[in-house]
């Protein structure tokens, strides 16, 4: 075995945006390991141009690789008790209405919900279960292995999954268990411990906040000392903001806006939320009649992932042509450019609109004024179509329950709520500050070099 080889899985989109950003955890890593350190990123071919700034220090290579394919009925059986032996208010939301609006209840599976919820409270109460039966029962039933040879080739003294809750990093662990190699993890989302249950344990786990090592321990049958909250790496860049604040005038001309407007931030849903042109042409009305007694531009941030931009350009098509409705498609390449337009946004914002979502944290962060919507606009929904299911999920609980954010439930309120807010943004500022406080941990600019201190750790222990 090398002692002093790390593997991280970068196989993520989003984990690998949350550690590669300048001055981030894969830079601390890479910066501060002692000479003889090696490291393996496991990734996709597609993320290479991301990574290739590392691969020039000669202490850094890629290894890509897939995640595993299905394996049949027994392990799709298999997959099904372990991933509900954890039944939260989010499990019971994506087990009878789904979280998308776009797509069939459950995913057509509600009458499972149920057997779903049984699972969770006979076998999900014993713990012996979750960190002894189902981890052997994984390694009988899984016999394929895929990443054997890999681990075999490299022999690594340490494996970093920084997507723990989803495969390939679940197979990874399970591959680093089996050889005898330390590991370390952590969920990539402040939802993905209260979901589904993860199968395969880490030697040290590193969370985001208390709530999140509270449903690590509880949930997922850790113990308290292998849990370590280390905060959000990439929130890093907020406490350090002013390097990428625009001028506002120059972010006002980017995207047309009048300079003296202020602006209500409006970020989408995107399939998640199916009445938002209903909310934004009302506000847009709002505007054109003066209710907010100074000029003002409705600022809106489409979602332009690639999978929801063609239905994102659809839903917004009707509000092109107002005049006080401005929009960001907006879709960088450059990481420190996204960043800044990102903290311009709501640096500049005077009320932030979301749906329930990580925006009411971040807009807190930024002592912004937030409303969230609690109604589906002009038309009466279905529940699993309707934006009030997304309100039961677990993770946004906290948020709800620090009075931070105020949750709008129809037109009228929603146009109160705005004219408060745009008249006086310090209305509930020490319950955003009490938010910040309980959700990110520690907003130091810092988080990165907890993470990296934590990897290097776990390899000196290794």
């Amino acid at each position: 075995m090398n002692p002093r080889t790390v593997m991280i899985s970068l196989t993520s989109n989003v984990a690998l945006a949350n550690l590669a950003q300048r001055g981030g955890v894969l830079e601390q890593l890479v910066a501060n390991a002692p000479a003889e350190v090696r490291f393996v990123f496991l990734t996709a071919p597609a993320f290479r141009p991301r990574l290739e700034r590392f691969l020039s220090r000669g202490t850094v290579s890629l290894e890509y690789i897939e995640a595993m394919k299905s394996r049949g009925a027994l392990a799709q059986a298999f997959r099904f008790f372990y991933s509900y032996l954890i039944f939260t208010g989010t499990t019971r939301i994506l087990a009878t209405f789904g979280a998308r609006a776009d797509r069939p209840p459950a995913g057509g599976n509600r009458h499972l919900a149920p057997l779903k919820w049984f699972i969770a409270n006979t076998f999900g109460r014993i713990r012996a279960v979750k960190i002894r039966l189902v981890p052997r029962l994984y390694f009988l039933i899984f016999r394929s292995r895929p990443y054997r040879g890999l681990f075999e080739r490299y022999r690594p003294a340490l494996l970093f999954a920084p997507n723990i809750a989803a495969f390939p990093d679940i197979e990874l662990v399970a591959e680093a268990r089996r050889q005898g190699i330390a590991t370390i993890g952590m969920a990539q989302n402040w939802d993905h411990l209260n979901k589904y249950f993860i199968p395969q344990h880490v030697r040290r786990l590193l969370v985001q906040n208390e709530p999140m090592r509270g449903e690590a321990v509880d949930l997922h049958a850790y113990t308290p000392g292998s849990v370590t909250v280390v905060g959000f790496p990439q929130f890093d860049t907020y406490a350090h903001r002013d390097q990428f604040l625009m001028p506002r005038e120059e972010f006002c001309r980017r995207f047309g806006i009048p300079a003296g407007d202020r602006i209500i931030l409006h970020i989408s849903g995107a399939a998640y939320s199916l009445d938002e042109p209903d909310i934004l042409h009302e506000i847009a009305l709002w505007i054109e009649r003066g209710v907010f007694s100074a000029p003002t531009t409705l600022f809106v941030r489409p979602y332009v992932a690639g999978r929801d931009r063609e239905g994102e350009e659809k839903k917004y098509a009707s509000l092109t042509s107002s005049p006080h409705v401005v929009f960001n498609w907006e879709r960088v390449s450059e990481e420190d450019e996204n960043m800044s337009v990102f903290i311009s946004m709501l640096h500049y914002a005077d009320v932030v609109i979301s749906v329930f979502s990580t925006t009411a944290i971040e807009a807190a962060i930024f002592d912004k004024p937030t409303l969230t919507i609690g109604f589906d606009g002009h038309t009466k929904r279905a529940t699993h179509e309707s934006i009030t299911r997304l309100e039961k999920m677990s993770h946004f609980r906290h948020v709800l329950l620090s009075g931070a954010v105020r949750v709008v439930r129809s037109f009228d309120d929603l146009r109160t709520a705005l004219f408060e807010r745009l008249q006086n943004p310090a209305l509930d500022r020490a319950r955003r500050g009490a938010l910040v406080e309980k959700m990110c941990f520690r907003l130091d600019g810092r988080a990165s070099k907890r993470v990296a201190c934590a990897v290097l750790s776990c390899l000196d222990d290794a």
